[in-house]
Formats: structure tokens, C-alpha cells, sequence
């Protein structure tokens, strides 16, 4: 296994644009035509081949119960680029059986002349999202080049309001896309996992269902439970209270990442160091003061070792000032959760632990940005 290509692939899941689920959509489409149509694929050099129509077909299975029921798939008010067209198909099968029926539409070639055309602009519509959107910018934040994980290859024939919309329809007419044999590989052996059908979780949840005899649970309702995490807003508050305290007593109180002045608290944000969403920690050295505009930008992003090394004597500031207003909570935390134990040879001695905590947070953003893929944040 291509453990490079592995970590491309989460680089793109976390990196690459997320302003619509259109990369979601791309990468389970691939994953299961990979597992699903291995026997339709075609080999030439290093490239893998699939039928792009088998990706449309699946777009359309999964965004249909998704604009149906109106679940935002996109930031903001904007519709998705071919969301007009698929609520004309949506429509149309309200009363008919909806999205089975649709389905056995196709499986069997039996659109409706009245909603034919309708359905034909609809599929070239997800066509051209499909080779315009994420195939062509998938990966381009790490590869910096555009169609650098998927190739549309142009080879697809011409459509017409005659033609049978069947599965054989979807195989020969949309022409193919490839992929490198290494990312192909990594799809077939870990697709699954990546798509989440056979993770861990999802497995545990499943397993729940089968064991309930009574019949009161699904899948979805368990996995909403194993997903809860237990977060102690206190120690927010605390730090909250502490930064609030420096601004009524004119000491000085800036911006952890910018060194902007945070003139009032209406300006403060409490930031996670580490994001929340990623890591959950609440924990006081990971809670530090950011200008509310800075706090902002930086979001979920991870501030990357050069950063902190800037930062690094406003960092250790901050933390002398929680330490002092609550000394055993904060070294125990920060000992506990980011040190380690055997790193620290005096556990008394402040300095050493604040050196340390430096260097053990420079070494968490460095795994998180170059192993994990989250994203990195400069100033």
C-alpha cells in the first residue's frame, strides 16, 4: 500500500474547498464505482478508466432525498448548479413513488416521455458540474495544478431526446474519467473505510440495531449517540473570566496570534489552540485570547510551528497567568494531555513544563498539518 497516496487522499478531505458537498459527492461516487464496477474498468499506462455516467447516476441517488428534503448542500442561500433542473425531477416523482421510482426508471428504461427531457438536461448538468467543479479542482490545494487527482477524457458521444435512458445509457454515452492506478488502489482496499460504510463507528452502531429486539433503535439514532462528546464549558468560562479581568485592569491583553490589542472585551475571543472540532479539548493552555475579527479567520485552521514559535513568549504569558489563577488544574492538564509525563523532569518547575508545552504544541500542529491534512494557518 502507497502510504503517500493514502495521505493524499485525506489531505483532500480536509483541505480542499468545502463551500459545497459537490468533493463528497465526487469521492463516494469513485470510491463505489471502483468496488462496485471493477469489472467495466479499463487499464492503460498507469490510469484507471470508469464510465463517467456511472458517477451521475450516483449523484443522483444521493442528492435526491437531500433537495427533497431541503437540506442545505452549499454555504449560504445559493443553490447548487443543477438543483433547479433536479427539482423539476423531484417534482414530477412527488406522487409517483419518488426516488424508487425514479430508480427503477432508469434500471429498467422507462422514463416518462413527459419528464424525459427534463431528466436530459438534468444529467448534463451533472456532467458538467461534475467535470468543471470537483474533478477539476480535487487536490489542487495540495498537487497545485488543477485535474490533478481525476481526468475527464473527453471521449463521450453525442445525446439526443431519442435515446433509451437505461443503465446501458449511462456506460456508453457520458464518456470516462481516470484516476492513477495508486489512487485506485487506495479506493479499492480503503474506499470503504473512507466512505465510512465499514468504519468502526458505523459498524458499532449497526451491530446495535441487529441486538435491539424490540426494534426501537437505527442505525442513525445510535450513531447521533456514539458521536456525543462531553465538553466542560467551565473551563472556557474560566479562561473567559481570567482575559476579562486583565482588560478592567489595564494589563496587557493582545491578540495570542496577531498581537492586535484587544482595546475591550467586546473584541475578545477565547480560541482553541487546537480547534475543538478536532481535537476535543478544552483544557486551559488550549484556550488562549484572539481578537474576535482574527478569531474569525482563523476558524478551524491549525496554527502552523512557525507560528507558534513566533507567538511562542506571548503563549507562555498567557499560560503563566492561568497557571498562576489555577496552578494544579493547569499543569496537570497541560502535563497530562499535551506533555507527557516522562518529558518532564520537575514537574515544580514552571519554566521547564512552559518550554515543553511549546514544543509538545509545535509538534501536535506539525502531525495534524502534515499527517492528518487539516489545513494550515499563517499571519
Amino acid at each position: 500500500m502507497n502510504f503517500e497516496k493514502f495521505k493524499t487522499v485525506n489531505f483532500i478531505i480536509e483541505r480542499d474547498s468545502k463551500d459545497t458537498t459537490y468533493k463528497f459527492a465526487l469521492l463516494r461516487a469513485a470510491i463505489e464505482s471502483v468496488q462496485e464496477f471493477e469489472h467495466l474498468k479499463k487499464e492503460i499506462n498507469n490510469k484507471v478508466l470508469f464510465p463517467l455516467g456511472i458517477l451521475i447516476q450516483k449523484w443522483i441517488l444521493y442528492y435526491y432525498p437531500l433537495l427533497e428534503n431541503g437540506i442545505p448542500q452549499k454555504h449560504g442561500k445559493r443553490n447548487l448548479a443543477f438543483q433547479k433542473f433536479f427539482i423539476r425531477v423531484i417534482d414530477y416523482y412527488k406522487d409517483k413513488g419518488g426516488i424508487n421510482a425514479l430508480y427503477s426508471d432508469i434500471k429498467r428504461g422507462t422514463i416518462p416521455t413527459e419528464i424525459k427531457v427534463d431528466f436530459l438536461n438534468l444529467l448534463k448538468k451533472l456532467k458538467e458540474t461534475i467535470i468543471n467543479m470537483p474533478m477539476k479542482y480535487l487536490g489542487k490545494s495540495y498537487f497545485e495544478k488543477e485535474y490533478s487527482i481525476f481526468q475527464y477524457n473527453q471521449d463521450s458521444k453525442r445525446i439526443t431526446s431519442q435515446d433509451k435512458i437505461d443503465q446501458q445509457f449511462f456506460i456508453e454515452k457520458f464518456g470516462t474519467f481516470s484516476i492513477s492506478k495508486e489512487i485506485y488502489i487506495v479506493f479499492l482496499y480503503l474506499g470503504s473505510f473512507i466512505n465510512g460504510t465499514e468504519s468502526i463507528l458505523y459498524k458499532w452502531a449497526e451491530f446495535s440495531v441487529k441486538a435491539d429486539q424490540k426494534g426501537n433503535f437505527t442505525i442513525e439514532k445510535v450513531l447521533d449517540k456514539l458521536l456525543i462528546s462531553p465538553e466542560d464549558e467551565r473551563d472556557v468560562l474560566f479562561a473567559q473570566h481570567i482575559y476579562k479581568n486583565l482588560i478592567h485592569k489595564n494589563r496587557k491583553i493582545e491578540c495570542v496570534w496577531s498581537g492586535k490589542a484587544i482595546a475591550n472585551e467586546h473584541l475578545l475571543n477565547v480560541d482553541h489552540a487546537i480547534p475543538f472540532s478536532i481535537w476535543k479539548n478544552n483544557d486551559l493552555w488550549n484556550l488562549l485570547p484572539t481578537h474576535k475579527d482574527i478569531n474569525q479567520k482563523k476558524k478551524d485552521k491549525i496554527p502552523s510551528p512557525m507560528l507558534i514559535t513566533k507567538r511562542e513568549e506571548i503563549i507562555k504569558y498567557y499560560w503563566e497567568i492561568l497557571e498562576k489563577e489555577y496552578k494544579n488544574k493547569f499543569r496537570k492538564e497541560i502535563v497530562t494531555d499535551l506533555i507527557g509525563f516522562e518529558k518532564v523532569k520537575n514537574e515544580s518547575n514552571i519554566k521547564e513544563i512552559l518550554e515543553n508545552g511549546i514544543i509538545q504544541l509545535k509538534s501536535k500542529a506539525k502531525y495534524l498539518i502534515e499527517i492528518r491534512g487539516y489545513e494550515e494557518w499563517n499571519i
